[in-house]
């Protein structure tokens, strides 16, 4: 065998040698796709990320019930909504309450709101509510209230000492009567209602049938009063508050009848 034809038989074996290489990474490279493949047909179960179509879902979703309500009817709650949040989420608000977990909470909302919103329209409405929010967000903290919950025209305030409470309640009422003709907040009516006792502690939280009943006092008032029960009457002292009048009402889920006091909050303007 001539040198010429080692040469070619070496080149040869070298070459096929390469090939099976290369068709064996081949059948590999093959194998990994298809698996790959599979894996994305699979649903993976886990995934906490939506699919694009699931997004669109939500999107569309929230689109009808602003079409269908509005936008404003989206946001827009009521005392009753913020009742049913018994639980307080914020942990500072334990401290708030003295050793035997009394605490005054109160709640107000914006009379008639519904139909201020199909007059107003959705963008005037939230213009309003965001004035409305600030005016009233200055009241507690001039008085040292905690905003427990916001819903729409909803709040829920928790505070140390009945005479604060009040306070702010007062406070909020002047403030709206203050507001100049043709502004945003002419001719608002607020409702306004709070009351005292005991709230149960756990995990850091306050939560009980206290709060429910101040929501109750709250929904007894009308736009522009601001009423407190016997509780908060007692705490403050019958000689530190004007009491326009009392009246006796049933609230609901309440057993008994229970006395609800009307105050003068234009008294010491």
């Amino acid at each position: 065998m001539s040198a010429l034809e080692v040469v070619l038989a070496a080149s040869t074996a070298v070459l096929a040698a390469a090939l099976v290489v290369t068709f064996v990474r081949l059948r590999v490279a093959r194998r990994q796709v298809a698996r790959l493949q599979e894996g994305r047909r699979r649903p993976d179960r886990s995934r906490l990320v939506p699919t694009p179509t699931e997004a669109v879902r939500t999107v569309v979703g929230t689109a009808l019930r602003v079409r269908d309500q509005g936008l404003g009817g989206v946001i827009r709650s009521s005392i009753d909504d913020l009742a049913q949040w018994a639980d307080v989420e914020r942990p500072d608000l334990a401290r708030l309450a003295s050793a035997d977990g009394t605490v005054t909470i109160l709640f107000s909302d914006i009379e008639d709101s519904t139909a201020l919103n199909h007059l107003l329209g959705d963008r005037d409405w939230v213009r309003l509510l965001a004035r409305h929010d600030r005016l009233v967000k200055r009241a507690v903290a001039a008085h040292d209230g905690h905003v427990v919950k916001t819903q729409g025209d909803g709040f829920m305030v928790a505070f140390a000492e009945a005479s604060e409470a009040v306070g702010a309640a007062c406070a909020i009422q002047r403030a709206l009567a203050r507001v100049r003709p043709g502004r945003k907040l002419d001719g608002i009516r607020v409702r306004v209602g709070a009351h005292r006792g005991s709230a149960v502690h756990r995990d850091n939280d306050l939560f009980g049938r206290n709060v429910a009943i101040a929501a109750r006092v709250a929904s007894q008032a009308d736009g522009g009063e601001v009423l407190v029960s016997e509780a908060v009457l007692a705490a403050v002292g019958e000689d530190a508050l004007h009491v326009l009048d009392s009246r006796e009402v049933e609230l609901k889920g309440v057993p008994g009848t229970h006395c609800l006091h009307r105050i003068d909050w234009a008294a010491g303007s």
